[in-house]
């Protein structure tokens, strides 16, 4: 298949260089032109292109508002900024305004090359979506504080520690922090960024719009602020959740507390529910609201998972009781360990890595390898292994 990019220049002189040393993709046709984002609507309509390269050495609000107008009028092609400014804050502006990537200035050969190596890796990845293969994991608060997500992301780097490639994924839209959780690294873009992206949505700008945390760790973090959540629409997070599952082990959703259309969509995708809790009576009470919501929803039995958080064998309230309230037996038990939990917090460490041999490690090994148990391949004794070299 024949691709068509289109380069826009900021100068003449710009382009008369970029000619003299541009060679022409196998495969590719490319039309160049000079101007600025106000020259990208029509370039985008007239050429046709798979993706258009748009050199900005200054960026303002006004041609981030030519961008998004553009990328909202024809929403199939895939826009690349070519600019000098490497910044976060950038990186973000574009995402908001449609843009796909940001690649470094000067607008050169190489430049084209990765547009046309992103493009095709788009396109491969794309034509490679099978059925969806991962696990979903919700996380919902019985009562605020109750440590969700806490929980769902140190789970997710128990698990990545497994060696499965895991996803979490902040639905807190209202100053959700999980990310903070486990890096000290700041995210791109969030997953608001993405949602209003839908309709260029593929595998390629799933993997730009999330965050390397740690090995085998991913993030799709919250927005900073929560501006223009009604993007999120129940279709919009099923088609973004529907292509991580097929590109990840392991989504993890932090769910928050806000039961609404969105987040219920959520929950009817997950295979498993955990509801987490701290022994008390407003806890108890909430997850016996939140049961009978279930029902009604028609969750069968062993989607919702009762996690006790916090636990203390000695406390005020025993499992017993709050079994004999909800008629739901509890799943798990993660102990009490403020100052090992407070300090993982604080720091952006997930806690195995920073207490390796905290009792809420020791819980949280234990639930990732219930959930991806560790296989053992028998050693060769000494003799299969001498006459196996014969």
């Amino acid at each position: 298949m024949n691709l068509k990019a289109s380069l826009i220049c900021s100068s003449a002189q710009e382009r008369e260089a970029l000619l003299a040393t541009l060679v022409t993709p196998a495969g590719v046709e490319i039309n160049v032109h000079v101007g600025d984002a106000k020259r990208l609507l029509s370039v985008m309509q007239k050429d046709q292109p798979n993706v258009v390269l748009l050199d900005l050495p200054v960026a303002d609000s006004g041609a981030f508002e030519q961008i998004e107008a553009a990328t909202l009028r024809v929403p199939g092609v895939m826009v690349l900024l070519v600019s000098p400014d490497p910044s976060i804050d950038l990186l973000k502006r574009a995402m908001q305004a449609g843009v796909r990537h940001v690649l470094p200035a000067p607008l050169n050969k190489n430049s084209v090359l990765s547009a046309v190596d992103y493009l095709r890796e788009s396109a491969s990845l794309s034509s490679r979506l099978v059925a969806n293969t991962g696990e979903l994991l919700a996380f919902l608060n019985a009562k605020g504080g109750s440590g969700s997500t806490f929980l769902a992301s140190n789970l997710g780097y128990a698990l990545a520690a497994t060696g499965k490639k895991v996803l979490l994924v902040d639905l807190n839209l209202f100053f959700g922090d999980l990310v903070a959780n486990v890096t000290d690294h700041q995210p791109g873009s969030s997953v608001l960024d993405i949602a209003r992206q839908g309709d260029l949505l593929d595998a390629a700008l799933l993997a730009s719009s999330v965050l390397a945390a740690r090995e085998n760790l991913y993030v799709l973090a919250a927005p900073l602020l929560p501006y223009r959540i009604d993007a999120l629409t129940p279709a919009v997070l099923q088609k973004i959740l529907e292509l991580a599952l097929s590109q990840y082990d392991i989504v993890i959703l932090d769910v928050g507390r806000t039961l609404d259309p969105t987040s219920i969509k959520a929950l009817d995708m997950a295979a498993r529910i955990y509801l987490i809790l701290q022994l008390s009576l407003p806890a108890i009470q909430n997850v016996k609201r939140i049961e009978t919501v279930f029902e009604g929803l028609g969750y069968g039995q062993g989607k919702l998972n009762v996690v006790v958080n916090r636990y203390e064998k000695n406390g005020a309230i025993g499992l017993d009781e709050l079994e004999r309230a909800t008629q739901t037996k509890v799943a798990r038990t993660v102990p009490a360990s403020y100052e090992a939990v407070m300090a993982s917090i604080n720091e952006g460490v997930p806690l195995p890595m920073l207490a390796p041999k905290d009792a809420v490690t020791q819980a949280l090994q234990a639930w990732a390898n219930d959930l991806s148990p560790v296989t053992l391949k028998p050693k060769k004794s000494w003799l299969a292994t001498l006459t196996g070299s014969l």
